[in-house]
């Protein structure tokens, strides 16, 4: 069992993200390459295995990589990666095999990143809601086999070890390919100004299985025509809201960048950008999912909750100011400065 001292101060500053973003989860998700048993990733491995075909530079590395225990080093800056941690077969550093990561995610995530996003924003939404109306902590609605034991944080499985955190709080996120690992902890993350992340399981229902599999997105293509492809993806994003960051990174230009477009959208109606101190956290308006439900039908089974999309979740709330999803206030959880990734 992996216990995380959290300290009396910590267990109050919980701070909940949709997502670590799509690198982390084909970080997570090198491991079931070689897993042919779990059920919920056999079509998604299928289908991954006739895109591998057809790439010249992944298939080469990606025995070495399936073989490392440990890949989340390389979700970190090259600064913290760990004494011992090349990868000795084709002596794949951390910008070599940080490299190799992003090539892969972009066959192994990508095609199916809308569907994912919306899934785990729904993820997200609903273990806020059950903690609004079950009450106690927000750490005890992750996972049946998480659970928190005063100011110790108890996951079950995995090594027997004890954390100490700083008391600075913690940073936790679903992920869809942690699979049957209750959750993992990470440290030195990029982005997290320290703070540890709990990513979580999200585990995956044979429905949803189905669904987010069933028909891989070419991201951008109706959309992307009419107002190009970044601005197209940057709209997607934003049904599970985010800083300007936070956006920058899960499509992969500059915030900058990022603050022109959303600047675009904004003026069309289809996004609200609201601040909060040094952040602007960006939604998608009623508006902009009007015009995504008439191009796209990628994710019509997977649909965020009104109350996500809209704001509309009942009384007593907080906006957090990552992700724009009202924070119940009895859950435990306190609105803290967002990632800046």
């Amino acid at each position: 069992m992996l216990r995380i001292d959290l300290k009396s101060t910590g267990v109050d500053r919980v701070h909940m993200m949709a997502t670590l973003g799509p690198v982390s989860e084909g970080v997570f998700s090198v491991r079931y390459m070689a897993n042919r048993a779990a059920p919920a990733f056999q079509e998604w491995r299928k289908q991954l295995d006739a895109r591998l075909g057809t790439s010249a530079t992944v298939p080469d590395v990606l025995r070495t990589l399936a073989r490392a225990s440990d890949l989340t080093w390389l979700l970190g800056p090259i600064e913290n990666a760990p004494a011992g941690s090349r990868l000795r077969a084709l002596s794949l550093g951390w910008p070599e095999g940080r490299a190799a990561v992003e090539e892969f995610t972009k066959l192994s995530i990508m095609p199916y990143w809308q569907s994912m996003l919306t899934y785990l924003a729904e993820q997200r939404e609903g273990r806020l809601r059950a903690c609004l109306n079950g009450g106690g902590n927000l750490l005890n609605y992750l996972h049946p086999d998480i659970k928190l034991n005063g100011h110790v944080l108890e996951v079950q499985g995995g090594d027997d070890r004890e954390i100490e955190s700083d008391g600075n709080g913690l940073l936790v996120a679903p992920s869809i390919f942690l699979g049957d690992r209750p959750a993992v902890l990470l440290r030195h993350v990029a982005g997290t100004n320290g703070r540890p992340v709990l990513v979580f399981s999200a585990q995956l229902t044979p429905t949803a299985a189905r669904t987010l599999w069933g028909s891989p997105v070419k991201d951008g293509e109706a959309l992307g025509a009419l107002m190009g492809r970044t601005r197209a993806q940057l709209l997607r994003l934003t049904q599970a809201g985010g800083t300007t960051s936070e956006l920058a990174r899960r499509v992969g230009t500059s915030a900058a960048a990022v603050s022109q477009h959303t600047s675009v959208l904004r003026r069309a109606g289809l996004i609200q950008s609201e601040r909060h101190h040094n952040t602007v956290n960006h939604r998608i308006t009623a508006l902009g999912s009007a015009v995504l439900d008439g191009i796209s039908l990628a994710a019509e089974t997977l649909t965020v909750p009104e109350a996500s999309r809209h704001g509309s979740t009942p009384q007593p709330r907080r906006l957090s100011p990552a992700g724009g999803v009202p924070i119940p206030s009895n859950c435990g959880v306190v609105p803290m400065q967002p990632t800046r990734w």
